[in-house]
């Protein structure tokens, strides 16, 4: 693998905030570096609520401040777990140098942050998706020969490397056929922007348990974001579709008739079931995988961005070595960060 004085490039799939901080770090180490995303974005996106370690991430990245003025302090976490147990943690109970707070972001305006300092340190972002195809009797991958016919200007040369940040499209696990773990949770989380509800501290993400299963409520500038995690098994009696279960969850279970009695919903509602999943392999001849494509795990305690964008900057300092070693060591560091979800 080459370093990156010696020209590399590299070719990510995807512009998420994987992609992008991983293009960011690489342009700054001298990478050529392209993206290949065709913007096409759901709604909503799970990832609001931030944990204060992901603080230092974004001061390397030079967006805090940009963040900060569209985003929500979070100064702490509250739980409710009944009517008699519910406690709540202030960040500045934390030691050490971890900051003392974190952030709620609306997903969108934080994607779109993440890309612009992509571009302003020098990754070429192509609104379009890659053609990607295997090397016949091989474990390599390549561009087609339209993508690099698109890129030629920064790849006059194929790429050195092909990083999949597709998130849970998975391009290259497809493509490749490679194996996967699941976890053993089974319940379906459905979440939506409604206009209030009830917040026991200013700022704080709430978890609460509900009748079957539980909530977490994630106040946003002029919204909050409501999410209910249940068992599936109890989905049809709510109705047939996600709107229809969320509505009806909304006023129908007891703790939420509390919490959120006069909330209307403003957005369509997401339904999820497949948020817990392991790639086998990672790292490839060539290629490697970021972000949720190597694996997401159950986001209870808004872990996912951090463990995300976290990959990233290992990836990125793998890169830059150019050893097989550190590689080694990217692959022995991914397997631990997911060891519990099988």
């Amino acid at each position: 693998m080459k370093s990156q004085k010696s020209g590399m490039a590299v070719a990510i799939l995807g512009g998420g905030p994987v992609a992008s901080t991983l293009a960011t770090l690489l342009a700054r180490q001298g990478v050529s570096v392209a993206i290949f995303y065709k913007p096409k974005r759901a709604p909503l996106l799970v990832g609001e609520s931030l944990v204060p370690a992901i603080i230092p991430m974004l001061r390397l990245l030079g967006v805090e401040d940009e963040i900060r003025n569209f985003s929500m302090l979070k100064p702490g976490a509250t739980f409710n777990i009944g009517e008699t147990v519910n406690f709540h943690f202030s960040f500045s109970q934390l030691t050490g140098s971890m900051p003392r707070y974190a952030y709620n972001v609306p997903r969108d305006k934080f994607d779109e942050t993440l890309l612009k300092a992509a571009r302003k340190a020098g990754a070429k972002v192509f609104d379009t998706g890659a053609a990607v195809e295997q090397v016949a009797g091989t474990d390599r991958v390549k561009l087609g020969a339209e993508t690099l016919e698109v890129a030629r200007e920064i790849f006059p040369q194929p790429p050195d490397l092909i990083v999949d940040a597709t998130g849970r499209v998975r391009l290259l696990p497809n493509l490749l056929k490679i194996p996967s773990r699941s976890g053993q949770r089974t319940d379906t989380a459905l979440f939506a922007h409604v206009d209030r509800t009830h917040r026991d501290h200013e700022g704080h993400v709430h978890t609460t348990r509900l009748d079957h299963g539980w909530s977490w409520r994630i106040p946003l500038p002029g919204r909050v974001s409501v999410g209910m995690v249940i068992g599936s098994e109890h989905l049809a009696k709510f109705g047939a579709t996600s709107e229809e279960r969320y509505d009806n969850l909304l006023k129908q279970d007891s703790v939420l008739q509390k919490v959120a009695p006069d909330a209307k919903r403003l957005t369509p509602v997401m339904e999820y079931s497949n948020y817990q999943l392991v790639s086998s392999r990672m790292v490839g001849d060539g290629w490697a995988l970021a972000g949720d494509t190597a694996g997401f795990i159950d986001p209870v305690f808004s872990s996912g961005l951090f463990i995300g964008m976290h990959g990233a900057i290992s990836l990125a300092e793998a890169i830059r070595k150019g050893t097989k070693e550190a590689f080694q060591r990217l692959r022995e560091g991914s397997h631990s960060s997911f060891g519990n979800v099988a």
